[in-house]
């Protein structure tokens, strides 16, 4: 490979923004293999997306990387670790840009890159200030494929020891579709008349899919 076709040499010469997806992630994988560069690799590894978009970069695990060849699990935790370092980014620039986190987008921005893969139900609550800034979000219940037990005392056991002033549940469906279900409107319903009583109100309930969600409270349930 000619040094300026080199992705590392690319990158210095040129900056990130010059390097394909291919060129990056060969980047993360440092080395290629015997008849087989690490572009090779790096292009075998995006082939094995769906529609070979990178997008679905974060769905893989450590497993699914390791099955290519050219990949041991050193290579593959290199790349995993890099996923799990940009959503957390992306997770911190959506709180630093959004300080009002009582917009629904706001927090289906920030929780989106997590819970859109999930392969369970995850039912969750975010823990909001007087301000509507985010104090602590924290997952609740883990259930099946497609339920999960809610309790009130669980969301409001963390919401007296934040000393949260309010409140906003979340949780993901793994078919992808947001659309709630009525269980998802009794649940919802159910919390909200106990956030009244205690006078922390549930100001929404954000049901998460593949790259959209459902707002309870703009749907008028809340």
């Amino acid at each position: 490979m000619a040094l300026c076709e080199k992705p590392r040499e690319k990158f210095m010469r040129q900056g990130p923004k010059s390097l394909t997806d291919q060129d990056l992630l060969a980047i993360l994988l440092r080395t290629g293999i015997k008849g087989h560069s690490v572009l090779d690799i790096s292009r075998e590894v995006l082939r094995s997306l769906p529609n070979e978009n990178v997008y679905y970069l974060g769905e893989t695990s450590i497993s699914d990387l390791c099955a290519i060849r050219g990949l041991g699990v050193d290579k593959a935790v290199t790349v995993c670790a890099a996923i799990e370092l940009g959503k957390r980014i992306s997770r911190q620039r959506v709180k630093q840009s959004s300080p009002d986190f009582s917009s629904p987008q706001a927090i289906a921005d920030y929780v989106m890159e997590d819970m859109r893969v999930l392969p369970q139900e995850q039912f969750a609550a975010a823990y909001l200030s007087t301000k509507n800034q985010l104090i602590s979000f924290q997952t609740l219940t883990v259930g099946t494929i497609n339920a999960s037990l809610a309790k009130s005392r669980d969301v409001f056991r963390y919401a007296i020891r934040y000393n949260a002033a309010a409140i906003i549940l979340l949780h993901n469906h793994p078919s992808g579709d947001p659309e709630p279900s009525r269980e998802d409107v009794t649940v919802t319903q159910r919390i909200a008349e106990a956030g009244r009583v205690m006078e922390i109100p549930v100001l929404d309930h954000i049901i998460i899919g593949d790259g959209t969600f459902v707002s309870l409270c703009e749907r008028g349930y809340i």
